[in-house]
């Protein structure tokens, strides 16, 4: 589909602290049109220590039924009293962006298999050089890839472009 350019994917992460608190983070998504071997800097980084030998690869980094993208963002800043994380996956066409896909999960576990979306999760201690002298340490978390299944988004893109004014998304 040669329209599917048009049409933005966007990953909003929600993270619930133990005190009723959300903060709420929209990231773009980038299509990978060669798996993961199109990532680059700290996703490719992520990707080779966590799975040295790509024979070790999940399914959903390989498989053709899915379709992989990567965050815009390398990683964000992780508040450290979440204990809930929520996935929503939006598209944006002709200036209107719809939710389509809502994920629950623990912030420390990645999406089993046979679900439309697919995340991996990295989580890693970093430190800014300013904050380093003042001896703070921040626990950093990447969403290297995030596959979505095939059938799921072809259906998605099709009634979006078909009739976008009575596509809904979810409610």
């Amino acid at each position: 589909m040669q329209q599917n350019e048009k049409i933005e994917h966007i990953l909003y992460i929600r993270w619930h602290g133990n005190a009723g608190q959300t903060k709420l983070n929209r990231v773009g998504l980038t299509r990978l049109d060669n798996g993961v071997d199109s990532l680059k800097d700290l996703p490719k980084e992520l990707i080779n220590s966590h799975y040295p030998n790509s024979r070790d690869f999940p399914d959903y980094f390989t498989n053709a039924d899915f379709v992989r993208f990567t965050p815009q963002v390398e990683c964000l800043v992780l508040p450290g009293d979440v204990v809930r994380t929520e996935l929503r996956l939006a598209l944006s066409y002709q200036g209107w962006e719809y939710t389509v896909l809502k994920k629950d999960s623990s912030h420390s576990t990645s999406s089993g298999a046979g679900q439309d979306i697919q995340v991996m999760t990295a989580e890693f201690m970093g430190s800014d050089p300013f904050m380093a002298l003042l001896g703070l340490r921040m626990a950093l978390i990447a969403y290297p890839v995030v596959a979505l299944s095939r059938v799921f988004l072809d259906d998605v893109h099709q009634r979006l472009l078909a009739a976008p004014e009575a596509f809904k998304g979810m409610l």
